[in-house]
């Protein structure tokens, strides 16, 4: 329901954006109280760049999530964990299959990495896939908005995600045994998860082990499963069928996953090894429609995902006293899940890749500190069945990349990093893609004497399309939609995508008040857009991948303020804001699925090893819909939490409680928004025990 008309709205988010004056230039959790400890921004490491740098000292806006404050927001992805960060939102596609969403953009734009190595999953081909990057016994998540392609690969034109885990220890442990046991519960989705880590050894050699077990239930919802504007469009088509209520079918899940390691340690460096594997099976929610009187006997099978995937990592790092550090990592990732049309196999992905970085940090120079490096990754990917609608193909990447900071005076930070990558795509009987990319970027950070600084980065990227986008072919039955890629049309090799990003972020501090800001344009020559034309075939429209230019233009804003003191606490409010537009250039027309305006108000209370909070989110009506795009309604969410750390023994639990007006609600970033709305009220407890 609209709580506010469009004025009101507009007016509100001025006042708290004029409150504010902020971008979310990056909070973390410590082990207990973590973000709202004082100033704890100023020693956040963020492991996503190559030298041990706080978010102050990096010019591209920044987010660390970790400590209690991730175990409170953990949910069944990556992409609902990180939903409700400042410039984040997920595709949702149900509760296990949701990937982030970055400032308007998704998919292969956003890299999700595993310690600093490419996912290699299949879920930036589809959003009805789950990402095979779990994060229930991560140690932080750092998310790195903007083009972060300079390092990580030209894929990344809208930010990535990197979630770091501890198998692999960088330093020999302190104790010659620990570990970790997690449980949580969330009644909505029915979800139950257990989970154990456990570490030993000594400083020179260290094991770890750890499994984890999750599994979920259909979506418990607040009202229909359709939205009104659809239901109300199929009114005015004729159409009479009953519709589900107050559950989301076939949205259950079983996934468990788990991981052995070693690291071998030493005065110079390090040496570690590990082994995981990560299993789901969970069920695509799809459009099936029942009588209210009887139940159709022959209805469509019900889709489900049975995903597998293995993965082995080597990772290292030496020291050479004259010149530097070398670091050196390698990942080999088989995965492969299977399309079940109720017992039966219907597709069959499989995707196996290596992704190798070696980087080489140098002593500093004077003022100049940096490093350099080489990345090589190759993917195998292949799908067999009657949806595979991407043919099979071979992509093969090899980069040079170097980042240098320069920091002229006391007050001064300059960083420039640029990137040189040669792809190639081999499909059978089909026209090879093979060319180079080019990136490049400058940040400025200044700091004031009042504490606060001001950040400017700006990057010019460019990105290869993928085989998706050259070479797709079929229906794609999750999205009820045939995709075609540029080749398949005759249109040949698609270029590659030129995009010149301005970030701007003002951030400052004292013993009251808290904010950042951030500004940021992107402007993208030759923007491949998955298009909808009018032709329909056997019931599904048919949509083209094209070419056009596009801007994107936005906001990110957060505020704390210090309401009082207590000698053993202290309570404060947070304001907070965001927005993304994105228009192409030469029609006009709004991009799809663009996260429409966001704000709202924490209120938080703190003492000693207690903390309490509320939490009022709305969401705009987003009616800046690109073509043949339903629009989405507005809604509020109301959440609250409660938590409590014990020093001995060293247990944090916590209770949650989202959505707590059962509102329905709808992200616009899903492709499914009109038939999966986010659970209804829920009730979330959870525990975690260090030992």
């Amino acid at each position: 329901m609209n709580l506010m008309n469009t004025p009101t709205r507009r007016r509100v988010a001025v006042a708290s954006l004029a409150l504010a004056l902020v971008g979310h230039a990056g909070t973390v959790a410590a082990d207990h109280g973590g973000e709202y400890d004082e100033h704890t921004i100023d020693e956040i490491l963020v492991q996503g760049v190559p030298l041990d740098r706080t978010i102050r000292e990096l010019a591209q806006p920044t987010t660390v999530l970790g400590g209690d404050e991730l175990l409170k927001r953990q949910a069944a992805s990556i992409g609902e964990t990180l939903a409700n960060e400042l410039g984040v939102s997920s595709t949702y596609f149900g509760p296990v299959a949701s990937r982030p969403v970055i400032r308007g953009q998704y998919g292969e734009r956003i890299r999700v990495l595993s310690n600093g190595l490419d996912a290699m999953d299949a879920s930036a081909l589809s959003e009805d896939h789950a990402t095979g990057v779990d994060n229930i016994l991560a140690e932080r998540v750092e998310i790195i908005r903007g083009p972060a392609t300079l390092l990580y690969g030209g894929g990344a034109a809208g930010g990535l995600v990197n979630v770091v885990d501890n198998r692999i220890l960088e330093t020999g442990l302190d104790e010659p045994f620990g570990g970790r046991i997690v449980l949580g519960t969330d009644s909505a989705i029915g979800k139950q998860v257990g989970a154990g880590e456990l570490a030993f050894g000594s400083s020179a050699v260290g094991f770890h082990l750890d499994y984890f077990r999750r599994e979920t239930d259909n979506i418990e919802i607040p009202g229909y499963a359709e939205s009104a504007i659809l239901r109300a469009m199929e009114e005015e088509e004729g159409e009479e069928e009953g519709e589900a209520y107050g559950v989301v079918e076939n949205t259950w899940s079983e996934t468990q996953g788990g991981a052995a390691a070693v690291t071998l340690t030493g005065t110079n460096g390090f040496l570690g090894l590990s082994v995981s594997n990560y299993d789901s099976l969970y069920g695509i929610p799809g459009h099936h429609h029942h009588d209210d009187e009887e139940v159709v006997e022959e209805e469509e099978e019900l889709v489900s995902i049975d995903l597998d995937q293995r993965r082995v990592e080597l990772d290292g790092a030496y020291e050479f006293a004259e010149i530097g550090k070398l670091k050196m990592k390698v990942a080999r990732n088989d995965y492969e899940h299977v399309e079940l049309e109720g017992d039966e196999i219907g597709t069959r992905f499989n995707t196996e890749g290596t992704d190798f970085r070696a980087e080489f940090q140098h002593r500093s120079l004077g003022a100049l500190e940096g490093a350099f490096g080489l990345q090589y990754k190759e993917i195998d990917f292949d799908a067999v069945g009657d949806e595979a609608f991407v043919p099979p193909s071979d992509t093969e990447q090899t980069s040079l990349f170097i980042f240098e900071e320069w920091r002229p005076g006391e007050n001064w930070i300059l960083q420039g990093s640029a990137r040189l990558e040669a792809q190639t795509i081999e499909a059978p009987d089909l026209p090879q893609y093979d060319d180079n990319a080019f990136g490049a970027s400058i940040g400025l950070i200044r700091d004031f004497s009042n504490d606060s600084s001001l950040a400017l980065n700006y990057a010019l990227t460019e990105r290869h399309p993928n085989s998706t986008e050259l070479y797709a072919d079929g229906a794609h039955v999750a999205l009820q939609r045939i995709e075609l890629g540029s080749v398949t049309q005759g249109n040949g090799i698609l270029d590659k995508e030129t995009s010149s990003n301005i970030d701007l972020t003002y951030r400052g501090h004292n013993t009251k008040f808290e904010w950042a800001v951030t500004a940021f344009l992107n402007d993208i020559d030759d923007y491949i857009l998955l298009a909808p034309t009018p032709l329909v075939e056997d019931e599904f429209q048919v949509f083209e991948y094209r070419q056009t230019d596009a801007r994107l233009h936005g906001f990110e804003a957060e505020a704390r303020i210090e309401l009082f003191e207590l000698p053993a606490g202290h309570m404060h409010t947070r304001l907070f804001a965001d927005y993304v537009e994105g228009k192409d250039n030469n029609s006009g027309a709004y991009l799809p699925r663009l996260t429409p305006l966001r704000y709202g108000i924490e209120l938080h209370f703190a003492a000693n090893q207690l903390e309490a909070s509320a939490n009022v989110t709305h969401s705009a009506e987003q009616d800046k819909t690109a073509p043949n795009e339903l629009p989405t309604e507005s809604y509020t969410l109301v959440s609250a939490e409660l938590s409590y750390a014990f020093e001995q023994p060293d247990i944090f639990v916590f209770l949650h409680g989202t959505n707590l007006t059962d509102e329905d609600a709808r992200r616009h970033t899903s492709p499914v928004k009109d038939f999966v709305p986010l659970p209804g009220r829920s009730l979330q407890l959870g525990l975690r025990y260090d030992f």
